[in-house]
């Protein structure tokens, strides 16, 4: 595999990550106080998968109408954004759970979810290039088509799992 395909989506994440920390420090939001209940574990684990679910879906369209595959590595992008930004925005309230609920969310979502995100814009990539490749072709798309439903599938996995990892790490540390 080429080094440039890992290389060049890890620093634009980081970059996005970084960005979305300076961000918060740069706008620091004054009154915040962490919430000390979370919905049940049940109900976290559905809300979480029912993001997987729409981002795994969102990249797959996207992906399949080719000209929309740019909007898959903005999304990765907003997403690891969101991340940094929220990671800073716990760690500046003055909880003594801050430090516990980043480490809960950060670690899952560094483990899992930051890979995933990678592998499913790599995949989208490949299945646009697939279907860019083969779209008059049936036979083609319809012998090659599972195999790229399959790593869409994976991806949501990988997603799915950190979700619920993330979900029973913070009910546990609040």
């Amino acid at each position: 595999m080429d080094k440039k395909l890992i290389l060049i989506p890890l620093i634009i994440l980081i970059a996005s990550f970084s960005a979305g920390i300076f961000t918060e420090i740069a706008v620091p939001i004054e009154s915040f106080r962490l919430p000390v209940q979370l919905p049940s574990v049940g109900a976290s684990i559905l809300e979480y998968i029912k993001s997987d679910v729409i981002t795994t879906v969102a990249a797959l369209i996207f992906s399949v109408s080719v000209f929309l595959l740019p909007l898959v590595p903005l999304m990765v992008i907003g997403k690891t954004f969101s991340l940094g930004f929220s990671a800073a925005y716990i760690l500046s309230s003055s909880s003594e759970k801050a430090f516990g609920i980043v480490m809960a969310a950060l670690v899952p979502r560094g483990i899992f979810k930051i890979p995933a995100y990678m592998a499913l814009a790599m995949v989208s990539l490949e299945a646009a290039a697939f279907v860019k490749k083969n779209y008059q072709n049936p036979a083609a798309l319809k012998h090659g088509g599972p195999a790229h439903l399959l790593r869409f599938l994976f991806c949501f996995l990988a997603l799915a799992g950190s979700s619920v990892l993330e979900a029973l790490l913070l009910q546990g540390v609040l």
